[in-house]
């Protein structure tokens, strides 16, 4: 059954959080750069719902207020923290405790507000602050301890001590793990003494007794009086405390002695399995499996669990959702558990771990565990794995201030959403974490650009700009994503000009029977700029040099034909750019000199197709990638095409705003 998670996050007026309202999804994966207030987006998360923070802990300090407000606290002004949780009807536990909470039925939502807020003194000065958290619209309606019980926060922090929490007694999650258990009280008691008995047999060594005598002796000699004897004893063993006892051990050894990643990954393992919903019991004594089959009129439970070699019940690794429905329905009416839900917050999971195993571990949090989670990371290995919809973008908006923007509201077709989502695996999720990105269409301006750049005194890296290839021409899904995240982006694609000749399309072969002509490119850019409402059809002009100059001022960059045509065109005249390009070509080709010739006379001649013909020919054995990853050696600011030029201008503008 789906967990109840926090739906939406409404900030105002808290740390570099001036006014903040994004939506999220069950799974929610916070991204940003370093100080953007990840954290502190958290934190006001548990300001409400973290059991672990005292009262005390829950009132603010003034550089706790929004960073830009003057003397805040002379001034009176408040701090507003408002979460929703969905998914909540079918947890009877959390639907009854928190009823009065609830804003909507459909979908069935809670709200749970934190105010921080001034009193004032009779002269309208202020005195002091205090905080309150309530439930639902109506601030006397106080949420309380008593109610974190049954909706919490467990927050792992980035930089923690795995081996001694995992050893800290009552907070250990395994500890936590083994009270989810109806262990017989009996059987505990029956292997303690046994313990005892066993642990006693140590005290008739003789080497023992002979250091007992030695203590005694040598103790008389300090004390005239004649003291109680010295005994040496075993620990005694609490039958209460036995299970306490336990240690977990990775291939035999201590997690103390185990790699700091293996012991990270066995830690949140443990974590996530004790914040599992426990209405439907992973094992069953025989005791309990008996009681509950006086109630079981469906076979239920049959259908649910198998038997192991002790005559217990262990419930089946799949189930139906049709039987996971009764039998969800079935123990929370006849084996109802006083627990609630616990909402899991992860900082910087990726440390210690190997990227293969980042992937590994946390594809199995999005895709198969149920449990609600919240995870700020800069690994592109996680964000590679990301759901698109879970994707929380933090930036900064001038000094000291940060944005938030979400993607769960994205709606994309089956064709878009998997296109994207294997790009996005593809690339390890990069596209997520630049301060801006540039959209091209192949492998040329891949490797091309960020030289063109460098040569313009522009570096990309530098910026955080980050050059993303889709490998086509379908850049809706991209830009769609992008303005969702407020990412600042520009395209660039090729124009691919064609004429018409009877009737019919010709791409790149000018004629004199041409009866029309256009840009493919150009066409492409249009239809996806009007299908996602940023322009209307009626706004953008028929003339084509002003519709491509329209498109320019909103970071749409169409060349002429190709890139590489358009590269070969802007040297026409210059004798050394050229010879460059033929550089480049005969260095890699694995034809003779009279290919080389003909590709020199072509350039010369201006027959740029032929050229580019000569590089992707079987012959040649060069291609597209390759040449231009040779190019980017040689290249000079003469190679750059105006509008690739203007699109790097375009988007270093955008991010140095």
């Amino acid at each position: 059954m789906q967990s109840p998670f926090i739906s939406r996050v409404k900030i105002k007026n808290y740390r570099n959080f001036e006014m903040v309202d994004v939506k999220l999804k069950e799974k929610q994966v916070v991204v940003g750069e370093n100080n953007v207030g990840k954290t502190n987006f958290l934190r006001a998360i548990q300001l409400i719902l973290d059991p672990q923070l005292s009262d005390q802990d829950r009132y603010l300090e003034e550089t706790d207020f929004y960073n830009a407000i003057v003397s805040p606290m002379e001034n009176g002004e408040i701090v507003e923290i408002v979460i929703e949780i969905e998914h909540i009807k079918h947890n009877k536990n959390l639907l009854c405790q928190l009823s009065d909470a609830t804003i909507s039925v459909n979908p069935d939502t809670i709200r749970l507000t934190y105010r921080y807020f001034p009193r004032f003194k009779e002269d309208g000065s202020v005195e002091g602050y205090d905080y309150k958290i309530f439930k639902g619209d109506n601030e006397d309606n106080e949420f309380t301890h008593t109610d974190r019980k049954y909706l919490n926060l467990k927050v792992i922090k980035p930089v923690r001590d795995v081996e001694a929490e995992i050893k800290s007694g009552r907070k250990s999650p395994l500890v936590s793990l083994l009270k989810g258990y109806s262990i017989d009280k009996t059987a505990l008691e029956t292997i303690a003494t046994s313990m005892k008995v066993q642990n006693d047999q140590i005290l008739a060594l003789g080497e023992l007794q002979d250091l007992e005598r030695r203590i005694n002796e040598r103790f008389k000699k300090f004390i005239d009086v004649s003291p109680d004897a010295i005994n040496l004893g075993t620990n005694e063993v609490n039958a209460s405390r036995i299970l306490y006892a336990l240690k977990l051990l990775l291939g035999g050894r201590s997690t103390g002695d185990t790699s700091l990643g293996l012991t990270n990954i066995l830690y949140i393992t443990l974590i996530l399995l004790s914040i599992e919903d426990r209405t439907i019991p992973a094992f069953l004594n025989q005791e309990l499996y008996s009681k509950l089959q006086a109630y079981d009129k469906k076979n239920i439970l049959a259908n649910a669990y198998v038997p192991d070699s002790l005559g217990n019940r262990v419930l089946k690794v799949v189930l139906t959702s049709s039987v996971e429905k009764d039998l969800y329905e079935f123990m929370d009416i006849n084996n109802p558990i006083d627990e609630g839900t616990t909402i899991l917050a992860i900082e910087e999971p990726e440390a210690h771990l190997h990227p293969a195993i980042q992937r590994t571990i946390y594809k199995d949090v999005f895709s198969r565990s149920t449990t609600s989670v919240l995870m700020t990371t800069h690994s592109t290995h996680i964000a590679a794995i990301t759901p698109l919809q879970s994707v929380l973008h933090l930036y900064r908006e001038g000094k000291g201030k940060t944005k938030a923007c979400s993607s769960a509201s994205l709606v994309f077709t089956p064709e878009e959403y998997n296109d994207l989502a294997r790009y996005i695996d593809a690339k390890r999720g990069e596209i997520y974490f630049g301060q801006g990105v540039l959209l091209v269409e192949g492998i040329t301006e891949e490797y091309l650009i960020p030289k063109f750049a460098e040569l313009m005194g522009q570096p990309l890296d530098y910026k955080g700009i980050i050059v993303c290839n889709i490998n086509s021409t379908n850049f809706k899904p991209y830009i769609k994503l992008l303005r969702a995240l407020e990412i600042p982006f520009a395209v660039v694609t090729d124009g691919d000009y064609y004429e018409i000749v009877d009737g019919k399309r010709k791409y790149h072969i000018p004629t004199s029977s041409s009866a029309g002509y256009g840009y493919l490119g150009l066409e492409i850019i249009e239809n996806a700029i009007v299908d996602l409402g940023m322009m209307k059809p009626n706004t953008i002009p028929k003339d084509i040099d002003k519709r491509d100059q329209l498109f320019r001022e909103s970071g749409f960059f169409i060349g002429r034909y190709t890139s590489e045509v358009d590269i070969m065109d802007e040297c026409h005249g210059d004798i050394q750019s050229s010879e460059d390009i033929c550089k480049v070509f005969n260095e890699l080709t694995s034809g003779g000199d009279t290919q080389k010739e003909n590709f020199k006379k072509n350039l010369e001649a201006s027959e740029y197709w032929k050229c580019l013909s000569q590089i992707e020919s079987p012959h040649s054995r060069i291609g597209k990638g390759r040449f231009a990853q040779r190019l980017a050696l040689y290249c000079k600011e003469e190679h750059i095409p105006e509008y690739i030029r203007e699109a790097i201008e375009f988007i270093c503008k955008k991010v140095d705003v």
